[in-house]
């Protein structure tokens, strides 16, 4: 059995043993392949292992061996699902295993935009402590999380987490997700008014610190937004300058989730323009980034290179799970597949 691993280096950079997958079959890694190299390989191919390689049908259709794609994620837009669907190809995923990685990053990016850590400890360093005046000088304006509204676009795991730790700092949090948005149009009735009855079967569901509010009202009253949604038809470029002018003066845009969601020159408008006080994003329109992205080296937008999910223990619990989802498979008992 052939089991092709086109991107082993973004589960591991020798920290993290695939030694495992060796158990399965015999094992084909490339080295950041080209197009062409993984077409060759796929060929005679049993399992494929991807993270980001796109799998489209020009890539499948000479894979005539192809009976498993392994999604080393849990996003996996990445994949014709209906391709693989209709050739008899499982794709399975791995679902919540970075959800508290990426709430914790995005705290992080909270607190360094509100505390400034960084740069009073690049102050301090450079003496500027030693030449002061005062005990305390306030050389940047920071603010207290407590009290402040931070705003979730998507509510799965990652989303709930979030709204957890925002609970805990004593902030308001507000939701948008998909699925309220309909219950909202749905719940209208002839004049067009909200039934609010209606609505209450979806609300009862909801954690007590949070409030489901429409997508509008999230822009206009969150002092903090954070992006947890899918990318699909309805999220992408969903943050453009249009949404983005709705949103409050001096408020500050986190986004973790897929980089296509905003629109990048739009985002940087936003900021220069200081509509935004700050963002905040780990994942961009096109990765690696590229030395012409609009954001790339702005004073007030702090990017980290897709890595909220990447921790060590994080990536451990991650390929366990890719490990057991293909151990399922051959036993006939496939869990986490994706329909």
């Amino acid at each position: 059995m052939k089991i092709l691993m086109p991107e082993a280096n973004t589960l591991t950079k020798g920290d993290v043993d695939l030694s495992a997958f060796e158990e399965f079959g015999d094992v084909v890694t490339l080295l950041n392949p080209s197009r062409e190299e993984i077409k060759k390989e796929i060929a005679d191919a049993d399992a494929i292992f991807v993270n980001k390689t796109v799998l489209n049908e020009e890539l499948l259709s000479d894979a005539k061996n192809l009976k498993y794609v392994g999604e080393c994620a849990t996003g996996y837009n990445n994949i014709d699902v209906e391709y693989c669907k209709a050739n008899g190809i499982t794709v399975t995923n791995v679902p919540d295993y970075s959800t508290n990685a990426v709430a914790q990053q995005v705290f992080a990016y909270i607190l360094a935009h509100y505390s400034k850590v960084s740069e009073y400890n690049e102050f301090v360093a450079n003496d500027g402590w030693v030449n002061s005046t005062t005990f305390a000088p306030f050389e940047f304006p920071t603010d207290e999380l407590f009290g402040k509204t931070i705003g979730l676009v998507g509510y799965g795991k990652i989303g709930k987490a979030v709204a957890k730790i925002a609970n805990a700092f004593g902030m308001n949090v507000l939701v948008y997700t998909r699925s309220y948005g309909k219950a909202l149009e749905m719940s209208k009735d002839s004049r067009g008014e909200t039934d609010k009855t209606m609505l209450e079967g979806f609300l009862n569901r909801a954690d007590s610190y949070v409030t489901y509010v429409s997508f509008e009202n999230l822009l206009k009253h969150s002092d903090i937004v954070s992006v947890h949604c899918p990318l699909n038809a309805e999220s992408e470029n969903l943050f453009n300058a249009e949404t983005l002018s709705k949103m409050r003066k001096g408020s500050f845009f986190i986004n973790t989730a897929r980089g296509p969601v905003v629109n990048e020159q739009d985002l940087k408008d936003a900021l220069d323009s200081g509509r935004l006080s700050g963002a905040a994003v780990d994942v961009v329109k096109k990765e690696p980034m590229e030395k012409d992205c609009p954001l790339k080296g702005h004073p007030k937008c702090i990017v980290t290179p897709h890595v909220a999910w990447a921790p060590e223990s994080t990536r451990k619990r991650l390929v366990s799970v890719v490990l057991k989802n293909y151990e399922k498979f051959l036993k006939g008992a496939p869990q986490n597949t994706v329909d």
